[in-house]
């Protein structure tokens, strides 16, 4: 058998690789929820360094920062999820509560008026705030049918939720997760692709979109996708795990070509 028609090294559990990449505004969420505002905040900001611009993200750390009594960059991150998302009800909301307490009250009316019109119909025919919690609800219980186990399921869920909010960047990235752990290698680097496309420096996608290309063989590829990302995350320890398969991977074929060289009479 030629080098290059060996088959890439087997990768660790690929539950395990990625997780390398879980959602880290989860994680926030965990911290949030025990009271821990600075940790969430923390880990908010490294996310969002690390490319995850979701209008979550910014969100909670908007009430992250306003809870630990920094009214401006909280706004401000407000701001940013509103960039990322427009039609973010409780994004509108929240700056409008930060806004009453800062003496804006001409601005906070305004941003309590656009949550109001979010009540409307959108593309979907259901209200805004209706079909926003209506996608995060197959979302959810997609995450059920995961955590169960049941693959094909979940992955059905996400794609509803995807069907009513197609740019919630979050649940395609757990999409790609679960169409990894399916072994549905396409799927998913069409998933992380999608991503790509509007968060070209997200480093979660950039992980995973290698994963995706070296567990169907093309390592040229998933060599490409690693090296951007730590060229642009170069302090993220999660990078060089990812690069040393391709390391082994090339050490396997340059042995297996010495070999083969060696045997020629």
């Amino acid at each position: 058998m030629s080098p290059r028609a060996r088959k890439p090294t087997p990768p660790p559990l690929l539950r395990d690789l990625a997780a390398l990449a879980a959602d880290p505004v989860e994680r926030a969420r965990e911290r949030f929820a025990i009271q821990d505002y600075a940790g969430a905040a923390a880990l908010l900001e490294d996310a969002i360094d690390a490319g995850c611009h979701y209008a979550d993200a910014y969100n909670l750390l908007g009430l992250s920062l306003a809870l630990l009594d920094r009214p401006h960059e909280a706004l401000a991150a407000l701001d940013r999820a509103l960039v990322q998302n427009p039609r973010y009800l409780d994004a509108h909301l929240n700056r409008g509560v930060l806004l009453t307490g800062l003496g804006r009250s001409e601005a906070a009316a305004a941003a309590f008026a656009h949550a109001d019109e979010l009540g409307q119909p959108d593309h979907t025919g259901l209200p805004i705030t209706a079909a926003n919690r209506i996608a995060n609800a197959h979302a959810h219980l997609g995450d059920e049918y995961r955590a169960a186990g049941a693959a094909p399921q979940a992955i059905a869920q996400y794609r509803r939720a995807l069907e009513l909010r197609p740019a919630y960047v979050d649940i395609r990235l757990v999409l790609a997760h679960t169409l990894l752990e399916a072994e549905r290698y396409a799927d998913a680097a069409d998933a992380l692709d999608q991503i790509l496309v509007v968060q070209p420096h997200q480093l979660d996608a950039l992980l995973l979109r290698g994963l995706a290309a070296y567990l169907q063989g093309a390592v040229g590829t998933a060599e490409q996708m690693w090296d951007r990302a730590a060229e642009l995350h170069p302090d993220d320890g999660r990078v060089e795990g990812y690069r040393s398969m391709v390391k082994r991977q090339k050490a396997g074929d340059a042995g297996a070509g010495y070999a083969g060289a060696g045997g020629r009479t």
